[in-house]
């Protein structure tokens, strides 16, 4: 008993720790800021329409789009891989006004300050029909459901359309780029070279660090990474539609490639077509031309198909591929049996060229040669036979 007296003694008699300091009235509300930015840092904004929109991110857009329709939206979290534990503390929205380009910027000073600051942030989603993130469909917009859902809000107010430009980045600019993540994007499609950027990874744990010591000036860098990402993902939107709506214009021919592919998938025949076709002259002419002979073969255009095919033949584009190609479309399609054989010889005699890398792909393809190559030699020795 006398022991636990003296340690009751010992704690009354240690120095009491100081009391946080009181915030600043004004800091007991939600952080607010605007900044404005001129339109004319937002080129081509005119080729802007529901239809553009279906082919750059499918799904269904409102009958008439215009720029200030749309809401750009992005989060500064305090973890990066998401969660029921991850809160957004910070949140940067973007749109059009007639004062010009306005980056809206939310932070809360501590957690009781997020039921506020998303109230603000669903008075926003109300006026806007159109969403506009760069991977938002999988961070940014599960997150935000997720904080309605733990503060009792309905998670109605986010507009049903959302234009996630990740992904169309990825099917157009990767083949080129190889990364594309916002940052290198902006930086080799829209020129922005950022200075003194706070890197991603280290949002967390400023925004930590001023709940501790209340300091709020390093949180400026935070706000000033978030404000570039906003402007960075309204200009690539809009030249993203650029290129989209205008392939003649652009100067990559790998890109072009890419947007062919990406029009073919999701069913843009014609804009594919004219993608594949502008490829002409440069060094994707090849993959071009493949995959053009083989939409004209799927559609039953088996004369284009063999033109495209035998041009690949002269040029040298993947000349075994366009020999074996041929001999299918001259044995299956077009019921030539001669022709499908000399094809086939001529495929076999480049694969025994010396310089020829001698890998399994290689063998793989010899030996499926060799076998077409006989099977149409006993097509020809039983229609000699054949009275």
């Amino acid at each position: 008993m006398a022991g636990l007296l003296n340690k009751l003694r010992m704690m009354d008699a240690a120095p009491a720790r100081p009391a946080p300091a009181a915030r600043p009235q004004e800091q007991r509300k939600v952080y607010r800021n605007e900044t404005f930015f001129p339109v004319s840092l937002f080129s081509d904004m005119d080729c802007l329409s529901p239809e553009l929109l279906t082919q750059i991110f499918g799904g269904d857009f409102p009958d008439k789009v215009s720029p200030e329709d749309i809401l750009f939206f992005d989060t500064e979290t305090t973890g990066l891989s998401g969660g029921v534990g991850t809160v957004a503390f910070q949140l940067g929205l973007g749109y059009f006004t007639p004062a010009g380009f306005v980056v809206e910027q939310l932070l809360m000073h501590d957690y009781p300050e997020e039921p506020e600051m998303l109230r603000i942030l669903e008075a926003r989603f109300k006026r806007y029909p159109l969403l506009c993130t760069f991977n938002g469909k999988t961070f940014d917009v599960p997150l935000i459901r997720t904080r309605f859902l733990m503060n009792r809000m309905p998670e109605s107010s986010i507009p049903a359309c959302h234009a996630d430009v990740l992904y169309p980045a990825r099917r157009i600019w990767k083949l080129r780029l190889k990364q594309c993540n916002l940052g290198n994007l902006e930086e080799q499609l829209l020129g922005v070279q950022r200075e003194n950027d706070l890197p991603g990874y280290l949002v967390p744990q400023t925004y930590f660090q001023y709940l501790k010591d209340g300091n709020f000036e390093p949180l400026n860098g935070i706000l000033e990474h978030n404000r570039q990402d906003i402007v960075s993902l309204a200009q690539l939107f809009f030249f993203l539609c650029k290129q989209v709506s205008q392939p003649e214009k652009i100067a990559e021919k790998e890109d072009l490639l890419s947007l062919a592919r990406a029009m073919e998938k999701q069913g843009q025949k014609q804009k594919a077509v004219r993608c594949y076709r502008l490829c002409t002259g440069s060094p994707m002419q090849g993959e071009a031309f493949r995959a053009l002979s083989v939409m004209e073969k799927r559609d039953g255009n088996y004369q284009a198909a063999v033109k495209l095919l035998e041009n690949m033949l002269r040029q040298g584009d993947d000349p075994i591929y366009a020999c074996e190609a041929l001999a299918k479309l001259y044995e299956h399609q077009l019921r030539d049996v001669d022709r499908a054989l000399s094809y086939t010889r001529q495929a076999l005699l480049m694969l025994s060229e010396p310089t020829l890398r001698k890998d399994e792909a290689v063998q793989e393809t010899k030996n499926a040669l060799q076998y077409r190559y006989a099977r149409l030699r006993r097509k020809l020795s039983r229609s000699a036979e054949t009275p």
